[in-house]
């Protein structure tokens, strides 16, 4: 009985078993203190999986309002002359730590050449990670994560 392609899709599909995470240290923070965030990324599934990233950044966080208005972000504009390339073995994990001092703009100004931007008003605000790396031979969406909600005070 030949093999129908259908079936096929429903046994590899893009970033099934990819588990992305992001999440910070604690629910409140007083003006100026650091907001520690931490990102994981799993391959909870059972096939070898290859990434392709424009770049050095395999994920970019952005940090949102109780609007979901960006209010700061990591993103870097370096795209590399050729793609990068991570393999991910089936329960293989990586853990990313960085941190937010609490300002507008850029998180990290060093990266961009620009200068810090204002303090944060006190309210609520969450992290987003989106995924970077492409499996090859897909246009899936890549993965999203939202952290929990936090307060500045």
């Amino acid at each position: 009985m030949p093999i129908d392609p259908r079936d096929l899709l429903d046994q590899v599909r893009p970033y099934d078993g990819f588990d992305l995470q992001v999440m910070v240290d604690r629910g409140v923070y007083a003006p100026g203190e650091t907001v520690r965030i931490t990102v994981t990324a799993a391959n909870q599934g059972d096939r070898f999986v290859e990434h392709r990233y424009p770049g050095w950044q395999r994920f970019q966080l952005t940090v949102r309002d109780e609007f979901h208005r960006v209010v700061a972000d990591d993103i870097v504009d370096r795209d590399a002359d050729t793609d990068a390339l991570d393999r991910w073995l089936p329960g293989q994990l990586a853990i990313w730590p960085t941190y937010w001092n609490q300002i507008e703009g850029a998180m990290v100004p060093a990266r961009v050449g620009v200068a810090p931007g204002p303090r944060i008003e006190p309210g609520r605000y969450r992290i987003r990670v989106e995924w970077l790396g492409r499996e090859v031979g897909t246009r899936a969406p890549r993965p999203e994560a939202s952290s929990s909600w936090f307060e500045l005070t």
